[in-house]
C-alpha cells in the first residue's frame, strides 16, 4: 500500500486529522488517520494489591470514569518526563522512581497514538495540580475490587483494564 496524496483536514489541541489516499492492489481509496503526539499511562501502587485511580468526566462518552493516571506528551517532552508530570498533576504524587514497562498503540486501525506504560510504587504525596478543565477525584482501590468493576462492565477504559491485569499478574507472580 502506497500513499498517493495526503490532506490535513483538521488541526486541534489534542489531535489532528488527515485523509490519506492510498493505492492498493484493488485500486485507490481514502483512509482517515487521527494524529496524536502520544500519551503515558502510570500504574501507581501504594501496596502490591492496590492501585490508584482518578475519576474524571469524559465528554466523548458523556460519563465519569475511573482510570489510571494518564495524559499526553507535550512537545519536546520525553515519555518518562510526561509520566512523572502527569502523576504529579493528576494525583499530587511525586515519583521517587518510575519504571518503564512497554508501549502499545491505542487504536492502530485509525490512530497513531502510542501509549507508554510506566509503574511506580515509590512516591511522596503532595497536592494535585490538575489542568484548568480537569475535575479529578483520586482514590486507592484493592485490585480485586477493580477487577470486579471490570467484570461487571462498570470500568470500560481499556488502558486501565490493561494496567489492572498487569498489576494482578505482577501480584500473583510475586507471591
Amino acid at each position: 500500500m502506497q500513499v498517493v496524496r495526503s490532506k490535513r483536514v483538521y488541526e486541534g489541541r489534542v489531535i489532528n486529522l488527515r485523509v490519506d489516499t492510498v493505492e492498493a492492489h484493488n485500486g485507490e481509496y481514502d483512509l482517515e488517520v487521527v494524529e496524536h503526539s502520544g500519551a503515558v499511562v502510570v500504574i501507581a501502587q501504594p501496596a502490591p494489591d492496590e492501585i490508584v485511580l482518578v475519576r474524571q468526566h469524559r465528554h466523548a462518552i458523556g460519563a465519569d470514569t475511573w482510570e489510571v493516571c494518564a495524559g499526553g506528551i507535550d512537545p519536546g517532552e520525553t515519555p518518562e518526563a510526561a509520566a512523572i508530570r502527569e502523576l504529579r498533576e493528576e494525583t499530587g504524587f511525586r515519583a521517587r522512581s518510575i519504571e518503564r514497562l512497554w508501549s502499545a498503540y491505542s487504536a492502530p486501525g485509525f490512530c497513531n497514538e502510542l501509549l507508554h506504560f510506566y509503574h511506580t510504587d515509590s512516591y511522596d504525596i503532595g497536592a494535585a495540580e490538575p489542568d484548568a478543565e480537569e475535575e479529578i477525584e483520586i482514590a486507592t482501590f484493592p485490585l480485586e475490587r477493580v477487577l470486579e468493576m471490570i467484570e461487571r462492565d462498570e470500568l470500560r477504559d481499556a488502558k486501565t483494564q490493561i494496567a489492572v491485569m498487569w498489576a494482578l499478574r505482577r501480584t500473583s507472580t510475586n507471591s
